[in-house]
C-alpha cells in the first residue's frame, strides 16, 4: 500500500450511554463524533457538514459530547479501512475524570494501527445544529480523545529474508576465493 493512501471511514465509539458516531449529525441514540487536527483544542473540524469523515494517516482529536451520556465502561470502537470490512474492537472508556490513558490499541489487516486514549481534556467544542448544517459549540463540555492512525513498519516476509540471506552467503565465498 502507498504510503499516505489509507483511509478510515465509518468511525464510530459505542458504549453502554449510547453511540457517536461519524456518518450523522442526530438519530436514534446517536451523537456526532467530531474530529479535529491533533494540535488544540480550537482546532477547525475535519468532518463535512453532514459530519461524515475520511481520516488519513495521522494524529486527530476524535471529540464527544460529555453531556450526551459519557463513555464510562464497557463499549466498542468500529471503523472501516480503504473501504473493507467494518473492523471493531471491545473497549473500556475510561471515566471523565481520569487521568490520560490509552484505552485502544487495535492492529489492522494492512499492517497499519489505530491508538485511542483519552487525554483528560473537556472543552465546548460540538452540538447537534441541524442535519447537514454543520457542528457548533453549545456551552456544554465535551471530551477529547487522542485518536492516532498510523503507518506499520513494513516486515519483510521470510523468503525475501532467505534470498537475501543466499545472497550474502555467495559474497562472502566469493570474497573467501580471491
Amino acid at each position: 500500500m502507498p504510503a499516505g493512501a489509507a483511509t478510515l471511514t465509518d468511525i464510530s465509539f459505542t458504549s453502554n450511554s449510547g453511540s457517536y458516531i461519524n456518518d450523522t449529525i442526530a438519530g436514534n441514540g446517536t451523537s456526532p463524533l467530531a474530529f479535529t487536527a491533533n494540535t488544540g483544542l480550537n482546532a477547525p473540524f475535519l468532518n463535512a457538514s453532514d459530519s461524515s469523515i475520511n481520516l488519513g494517516l495521522g494524529s486527530y482529536y476524535a471529540i464527544s459530547f460529555a453531556g450526551f451520556g459519557a463513555h464510562v465502561g464497557a463499549g466498542s470502537v468500529s471503523f472501516r479501512e480503504d473501504g473493507g470490512s467494518l473492523i471493531s474492537q471491545n473497549v473500556t472508556f475510561p471515566s471523565l475524570a481520569a487521568a490520560s490513558s490509552a484505552f485502544a490499541s487495535i492492529l489492522l489487516p494492512s499492517g497499519n494501527t489505530v491508538t485511542i486514549a483519552f487525554t483528560g481534556q473537556l472543552a465546548d467544542r460540538i452540538r447537534i445544529f441541524a442535519d447537514g448544517g454543520g457542528l457548533t459549540g453549545d456551552n456544554t463540555q465535551d471530551a477529547f480523545y487522542s485518536f492516532v492512525y498510523a503507518s506499520g513498519a513494513a516486515v519483510p516476509e521470510p523468503a525475501t529474508m532467505a534470498l537475501l540471506g543466499a545472497g550474502l552467503l555467495g559474497l562472502g565465498a566469493l570474497r573467501r576465493r580471491h
